[in-house]
C-alpha cells in the first residue's frame, strides 16, 4: 500500500512539474513600428490590435518591393524594460547578422511554424524571396517561440535588414509584454 501511494505521489509531482516547466510565462503584442526602408519593404499597414478583451494580434501587409536574396543580411536584437517604463537593457538573446537566404534555410525553420497558419510568408528554403504582398492575419504571439525563461517586463525586438557591412535598409521594432502564465 505504501509503495503504491509513494508511486502515485511521485507521478502527481512529475505531472505538476512538467505542466509548470512547459508554460512559465505568457507573451502579448504591444506595438509594431517601421522606422525606415519603406522603399525596399513597406510595413505601413502592419499593426497590433485587440482581437478580444484579453488578446492582442499582429495584422497587416508586408509589401516587399524587390527580390530579397543573399545580397541582404538580417539580424535581430532583443532588449527589455523590467518595469515597462521604456528604459531598455540590451539582452544577450539575438540573431547575429546572417545572409538572408542562409537565414531562410537555417534559423527560419525554428520560427516558421509560428507564422505558418496566420501568414503567407516564404516557407523554409524559398529563397530568393520574390517581391509581392505578404499578409499576416490575426497572429497571436506564442510563448513557445522564445527560450524557456524570459524576465517579466516590456520587450523590444529590433529587426534590421542591411547590405553586408552597410547601414540598415530596413529597421523595424516589435514590442511585447512578458508576464507570469495566466496574467493576460
Amino acid at each position: 500500500m505504501i509503495k503504491h501511494s509513494a508511486l502515485a505521489l511521485s507521478g502527481l509531482l512529475l505531472a505538476v512539474w512538467i505542466s509548470f516547466s512547459s508554460a512559465a510565462f505568457d507573451v502579448m503584442y504591444e506595438k509594431f513600428e517601421q522606422f525606415n526602408g519603406s522603399e525596399v519593404c513597406s510595413l505601413k499597414s502592419m499593426r497590433v490590435r485587440k482581437f478580444n478583451r484579453t488578446t492582442s494580434v499582429l495584422d497587416g501587409v508586408m509589401d516587399l518591393k524587390q527580390e530579397a536574396d543573399n545580397n541582404y543580411e538580417i539580424s535581430v536584437k532583443a532588449a527589455y524594460s523590467p518595469k515597462g517604463n521604456n528604459q531598455f537593457n540590451q539582452y544577450p538573446m539575438k540573431i547575429k547578422p546572417t545572409k538572408l537566404c542562409d537565414f531562410v534555410n537555417g534559423d527560419w525553420r525554428d520560427y516558421y511554424p509560428y507564422f505558418e497558419s496566420s501568414s503567407n510568408f516564404p516557407k523554409v528554403g524559398e529563397c530568393p524571396i520574390e517581391p509581392k504582398e505578404y499578409r499576416i492575419t490575426n497572429m497571436v504571439l506564442d510563448s513557445n517561440m522564445f527560450p524557456p525563461y524570459l524576465p517579466n517586463g516590456l520587450w523590444r525586438l529590433s529587426i534590421i535588414v542591411s547590405r553586408p557591412g552597410g547601414d540598415p535598409l530596413l529597421y523595424v521594432e516589435s514590442y511585447f509584454k512578458v508576464a507570469d502564465a495566466g496574467v493576460f
